[in-house]
């Protein structure tokens, strides 16, 4: 032990140290999901019609951990099994965990507060959790209004982080090699090539630039990566940390994460629009549904539009 404490002194848990085991159980638990593990399923059921296709008590030790890191993916796969909603994660999830709906609010709840989490599931989770609300009928219209004004700010940083995502990926296809990389450069490396980038600095340069080693500044571990591996932090924005340090799902494994599907701008509009209206505040509902009928037709949606002017109208005499 003392020897070990010369040599490798303890790692510090830090909260970035506790996103990124978060991501991994759920990068791990999605795999299951998806039947990339086809070995842990016993041989002798493979041919059962009514044996699970793959290791469905892996994905739930899993997603339980990366939910217990505030992982907010996890907590929104497992928020959904919770009221019977199926996930992305795995087909399975919603037969396999019971349906209990204040855990799935609780879930929910943690989803909306992570802090290293990107935007979008974020407000799914508040969807779901303003549906369950609803659903439920015991909650007052202020905490109703709370929940929905709070998923409207996430879906607006949501687009904010898409855009500075898509220029992110602008620059970088722009870039040649004969940019090239400098030792200290801050950048983000494809971690052992598993599609997750990490924050480090490069320390070596090999092969005219073509290879780099990069120091990760999580455990400060390093590794030897190609170029194409390794993407620079021109730009050090809370929108920009976010979505650069992750691929999407359908990037990593080839399949859309359909649990972050969310209700559209206008129609959350709206809905705070009538919380507003029956908590009094006319003026701010009016207001409200006009810029919800604005979006609405900016998205096509003509009929809807016009019934929410209508609204809008009829408030303000």
């Amino acid at each position: 032990a003392a020897l070990m404490n010369v040599v490798s002194p303890p790692m510090e848990i830090t909260d970035e140290t506790k996103s990124n085991l978060g991501k991994v159980h759920y990068h791990l638990a999605y795999l299951h999901g998806q039947d990339r593990f086809p070995e842990i399923v016993c041989p002798d059921r493979i041919d059962d019609d009514e044996s699970p296709s793959h290791d469905i008590f892996s994905v739930v030790f899993h997603l339980s951990h990366a939910a217990s890191l505030a992982n907010s993916q996890a907590c929104l796969a497992l928020a959904r099994a919770r009221v019977g909603l199926q996930s992305s994660a795995s087909p399975l999830l919603h037969t396999n965990v019971p349906i209990d709906f204040d855990s799935a609010k609780d879930l929910c709840r943690r989803a909306m507060a992570s802090e290293r989490a990107p935007a979008s599931p974020k407000a799914a989770a508040g969807c779901l959790l303003y549906q369950i609300l609803e659903d439920e009928e015991t909650t007052g219209d202020v905490e109703k209004l709370h929940v929905l004004e709070e998923t409207l700010n996430f879906l607006n940083l949501a687009e904010l982080e898409q855009a500075a995502a898509k220029e992110h990926v602008k620059k970088m296809s722009s870039r040649g090699k004969a940019d090239g990389f400098h030792i200290g450069d801050a950048v983000e490396g494809n971690y052992f090539m598993e599609g997750t980038y990490y924050a480090g600095k490069v320390i070596d340069v090999l092969e005219n630039g073509n290879s780099v080693v990069v120091q990760y500044d999580d455990d400060g571990s390093s590794e030897t990566l190609t170029a194409e591996n390794v993407r620079p932090i021109e730009v050090s924005t809370e929108v920009l940390s976010h979505e650069t340090s992750r691929l999407s799902d359908e990037e990593a494994f080839g399949v859309a994460n359909t649990d972050e599907i969310v209700l559209l701008d206008y129609e959350l509009i709206s809905k705070i629009a009538e919380l507003k209206e029956r908590t009094g505040d006319r003026s701010a509902a009016a207001e409200l549904f006009q810029q919800a009928a604005e979006l609405a037709m900016n998205a096509g949606k003509m009929q809807t539009a016009n019934k929410w002017s209508m609204r809008a109208e009829e408030l303000e005499t």
